[in-house]
C-alpha cells in the first residue's frame, strides 16, 4: 500500500471511528485526562508509547519527548535524519482541546527534529505529534 493510499484510508477509518464510537464525547470532551492516547485510534491511525501498533520496535526513535523551560516547550524526536530517505517530516503541537498551537516542518537535509513552542497562554495538557515519512504519526502528551 502506498503512503497516499494509507493516509486516505486512515482518514476514512478515523472519521468512521469518531462517528461510530462517539469519540468526541468519549475522548475529546475532556482530553486533559489523556484518554486520546488510549482511544481506538491509538495504535491504528496514530501511534503512542503504550499503543505502538505494528511499529512496536520503533517507539524510541519516533515518540516525541518534552523539555519545559519557563513557558517554552521543546519537542524532540530521537530520530536520525537520513535525507529524504527516512526522516521526521514535522511536529504539530495541540492544546487540550486539540487546537493547533504550532507546527514545525523539517528539512531532512539540514535539520534535526527539535522544535520550540511558546506555551505561555496554555495550561493543562499539551499534545505533540511527530510525523515520520516511513513510520507514520506518533502522539505524546505532557501536563503543564
Amino acid at each position: 500500500m502506498n503512503r497516499r493510499s494509507f493516509f486516505t484510508k486512515s482518514i476514512i477509518l478515523g472519521s468512521t471511528l469518531i462517528t461510530s464510537l462517539n469519540i468526541p464525547n468519549l475522548v475529546l470532551a475532556n482530553p486533559s485526562n489523556k484518554k486520546i492516547l488510549n482511544s481506538p485510534l491509538a495504535g491504528n491511525v496514530f501511534y503512542t508509547e503504550n499503543n505502538p501498533g505494528r511499529w512496536s520496535k520503533k517507539v524510541k526513535g519516533h515518540l516525541p519527548t518534552f523539555e519545559l523551560d519557563a513557558k517554552i516547550l521543546e519537542v524532540t524526536t530521537g530520530h536520525e535524519m537520513r535525507g529524504f530517505e527516512h526522516y521526521i517530516i514535522k511536529h504539530v503541537i495541540f492544546d487540550e482541546n486539540l487546537h493547533i498551537i504550532g507546527e514545525t516542518v523539517f528539512n531532512p537535509e539540514k535539520d534535526v527534529p527539535i522544535s520550540r513552542h511558546n506555551i505561555s497562554n496554555y495550561q493543562n495538557t499539551i499534545y505533540a505529534l511527530s510525523l515520520c515519512n516511513k513510520h507514520d504519526a506518533w502522539l505524546n502528551a505532557i501536563d503543564i
